[in-house]
């Protein structure tokens, strides 16, 4: 088990390095501005969709009022026999879109840090949730509402693509 996580980091950082070109924003990991700088909308040159192994469920996104940056959840499953990397993620409803971590920095303190690729382990899944990996979503777009289905965009080594929709859902009750 260990050695297949060992492998499933070692992959990322390799697919991270591949996509350094057209993953992210130089120098802010996982991020997308726009589709339009960084070539991943889908329709573009270059884009492919996910692999047929890999799905994603469960989407909702803690939507705060006016400005406050907001935050998207799922769980993305894969069925294939080989480990995915999930490398970046676009929302047309927000001027910006992060992939997120929460965890602890070496002096123990609890913060939010950008991450540049996050692998999904071979039969496996992986879940963002409350408290651990999230997408950072600011600068909305528009005025938005609970109960909105919002699409979500992820990105994943080698360009490919997988657009989902997230219920807006509001802090109160996004926790079940």
């Amino acid at each position: 088990m260990k050695q297949a996580i060992m492998l499933a980091g070692l992959l990322a950082l390799a697919a991270t390095a591949a996509q350094a070109q057209g993953a992210g924003m130089p120098g802010m990991p996982g991020m997308s501005q726009s589709a339009t700088t960084t070539g991943m909308a889908t329709g573009q040159a270059g884009a492919a969709a996910a692999p047929g192994h890999v799905s994603v469920r469960d989407c909702w996104i803690r939507l705060l009022p006016g400005s406050a940056p907001s935050a998207g959840y799922f769980t993305v499953e894969n069925s294939g026999s080989q480990p995915v990397t999930l490398m970046g993620v676009h929302a047309d409803a927000f001027g910006m879109a992060m992939l997120h971590q929460t965890r602890k920095d070496s002096k123990g303190m609890m913060g939010m840090y950008p991450v540049n690729a996050v692998p999904v382990p071979a039969e496996g899944r992986l879940a963002f949730a409350p408290g651990g990996y999230h997408v950072m979503l600011e600068k909305p777009a528009r005025p938005l509402h609970v109960g909105e289905k919002i699409a979500l965009t992820l990105v994943f080594g080698g360009n490919r693509m997988l657009t989902t929709r997230c219920e807006a859902r509001s802090p109160a009750s996004a926790v079940k």
